[in-house]
């Protein structure tokens, strides 16, 4: 299909890298190759289900237990075949290919010592995505998003592709739940350049980090209306993907990860499906209605440890990128965050829930169309000034998720006690949100319900009839069993909204809890305005044992990957305090509509962070914590 090697525009070397022979998929596939679900990619993507053995009846395909394949449309990937074919040469000389790839040295040649010195350390490739080699000439079914053609009211139709080969990434997991963010400087030609770490933090910051897609996203997470534009259907339904990304688009960071991580819909599925000892009590005096957490985590808990795990990768991530050995132009790629949303981890039986949760977790960088890759035998010192900026923009990028991440953990997880609830009502139009109205909770009992009335700033919300608008809200404290790292939860149920004035495209209600220095976040799905409506969600608060925070701390330290055997229980407790050193270095989020972080306050505490964070990777020393323990 024409492919040709692609070099940058602005080489000034005045010579180009002699680019590797490309390399052919060693697996068979059955055809047609089915299309597949998008997750927010623009370039199609298909079902590759590989043949294998031989029978009586010829070749057969493979079942369930095999590897999971995809391929990817060559004609929408620009310059990736380059890319990956060089990652792929490199990983034969490494000696590291990818799982089932046969390590044959190219032609028989013996593999050099001195190409194995060059090429230095490259653990990042162990995040990208498993790249095979191409597929030629494979018949694929072209279908619009997986629905029948409007215009022939046909099925869909089959063409002739290239592929690009990889493992699924969706690989082992049930419900994959994706979150493509795209990141890295969005241009090649950056002409600012940057004095310290804070004005490239700054520059970084303002490049900004999209919410490109979200595979299965939570009940929280709307899509635009369908467009109307006929263009939509005579071109592949493209305008379609774009209006279901613009909501997306308008997210901030802490609001995506926050959506990533609710997982009460896995939970809520997994209590239709009985079992033997469904009626007994978790505990003696419980009621048979909480016996599921007998045996399963709930959703508090298994966001806790999908989050800790998303934070241990993000930190080997980082880390592998300092390690690269010549700088690299990775422009406007992608970072793919990936959990199981369709199972609840065991809570008990023979794998540990950390262990559970830890393998169905994964973190992909993908998206090469506008970059290159820098080796350091055929990189020359201009090439290396000229990137030196983007690629530290790039790891501003991955510092700024890992820095959130442990904000929303430290914020979300670390609390003793919840002192207050405040609900904000939010109307919602294709323009955004805006604050209706406020409410506050500050006592409550073990299990109640309350009829909380609305005010917008010292107003109170009325409709147009007089009434005073109000969210009807019940909180429930349920103890957890053991083991488990919290010792409850407060469950709160938003039920309706009572006397609400008609006029706004749809109405979400935001729940916030707070403590003295923690805050966690849950926003309700959108649904259409009307003068009484209703959500009847149900949002988890955990806390943790009283005395326990060094514990919560010592967790979230060992995920940053710093030493932690020589701190004391005294050193980790006083830096999990107000002022201590872990609550300086991750302030609280922000969730309020119509608020922001100052991009210079946030650059600079990222960068502070990082520079600790470091301190731990590379010295006998941890630089959250107050002391140099």
């Amino acid at each position: 299909m024409g492919i040709t090697s692609s070099f940058c525009c602005t080489d000034r070397s005045g010579t180009r890298r002699k680019s590797q022979p490309l390399s052919s998929c060693y697996v068979d596939f059955h055809k047609p190759a089915e299309a597949t679900q998008q997750g927010g990619a623009q370039a199609r993507l298909f079902r590759l289900l590989p043949v294998v053995g031989n029978n009586s009846k010829g070749r057969r395909p493979l079942g369930s237990g095999g590897p999971e394949w995809l391929g990817k449309d060559v004609t929408s990937s620009f310059n990736e075949v380059d890319f990956y074919n060089e990652i792929l040469h490199m990983r034969r000389l490494l000696q590291q290919d990818p799982p089932l790839q046969p390590v044959l040295p190219k032609l028989g040649q013996q593999v050099k010592e001195e190409d194995l010195s060059q090429t230095g350390p490259w653990g990042i490739v162990d995040f990208m995505v498993s790249y095979h080699g191409l597929a030629r000439s494979c018949t694929c079914s072209w279908v619009a998003d997986g629905r029948e053609c409007v215009l022939c009211r046909l099925p869909g139709r089959q063409r002739v592709a290239d592929l690009l080969v990889f493992r699924s990434p969706f690989e082992g997991l049930a419900r994959p739940r994706m979150l493509h963010l795209e990141l890295g400087p969005r241009s090649l030609a950056l002409q600012a350049r940057h004095e310290n770490q804070i004005s490239t933090g700054i520059l970084a910051r303002q490049e900004g980090i999209f919410v490109d897609g979200f595979l299965s996203p939570p009940e929280s997470i709307s899509s635009e209306g369908p467009t109307l534009d006929l263009r939509g259907w005579s071109w592949g339904d493209n305008t379609q993907r774009r209006a279901k990304r613009l909501p997306l688009q308008r997210m901030q960071l802490s609001q995506a990860l926050s959506s990533l991580l609710d997982l009460r819909a896995a939970i809520a599925e997994e209590r239709f499906w009985p079992s033997e000892d469904s009626f007994v009590p978790a505990r003696p005096g419980a009621r048979g209605a909480d016996a599921f957490l007998h045996n399963f985590l709930c959703a508090a808990e298994y966001s806790e440890l999908a989050l800790l795990a998303f934070v241990c990768e993000l930190s080997r991530l980082l880390r592998a990128c300092e390690e690269v050995p010549v700088p690299q132009k990775w422009v406007q790629s992608s970072l793919a965050l990936l959990v199981e949303a369709g199972v609840a981890p065991p809570r008990r039986g023979p794998i540990q829930p950390e262990t559970w949760v830890t393998s169905r977790v994964k973190i992909q960088i993908l998206g090469w169309s506008k970059s290159s890759l820098s080796l350091p035998g055929s990189t020359t010192q201009d090439e290396r000034q000229d990137n030196e900026l983007p690629w530290q923009i790039y790891q501003h990028h991955v510092g700024r998720v890992l820095w959130e991440s442990a904000r929303l953990y430290f914020h979300s997880f670390c609390a003793e006690e919840w002192v207050k609830f405040t609900v904000q009502l939010c109307e919602v139009s294709k323009g955004g949100s805006s604050l209706l109205g406020t409410a506050e909770l500050s006592s409550f009992g073990a299990c109640e319900s309350r009829t909380l009335k609305l005010h917008k700033g010292d107003t109170p919300l009325t409709n147009s009839m007089g009434r005073p608008t109000q969210v009807v809200v019940t909180l429930k404290f349920l103890p957890l069993p053991e083991p488990s790292n919290f010792t409850g939860l407060w469950q709160a149920q938003v039920e309706r909204a009572e006397h609400v004035e008609v006029g706004a495209d749809s109405l979400c209600v935001m729940l916030t809890a707070t403590s003295r220095q923690h805050s966690m976040s849950h926003r309700t799905r959108e649904v259409p305005n009307a003068a009484e409506v209703s959500w009847n969600e149900e949002f988890e608060f955990p806390i943790i044992p009283v005395g326990k925070e060094a514990a919560s701390g010592q967790r979230l330290l060992e995920a940053l990957g710093q030493p932690t055997k020589s701190i004391t229980q005294e050193a980790l407790t006083e830096s999990m305090g107000l002022k201590g050193g872990l609550a300086r270095h991750l302030p609280p989020l922000v969730f309020e509509e119509g608020k922001k972080e100052d991009p210079r306050a946030a650059s600079a505490g990222q960068v502070a962070f990082i520079a600790e964070l470091r301190s731990g990777w590379y010295e006998p020393r941890c630089g959250l914590l107050d002391n140099n323990y």
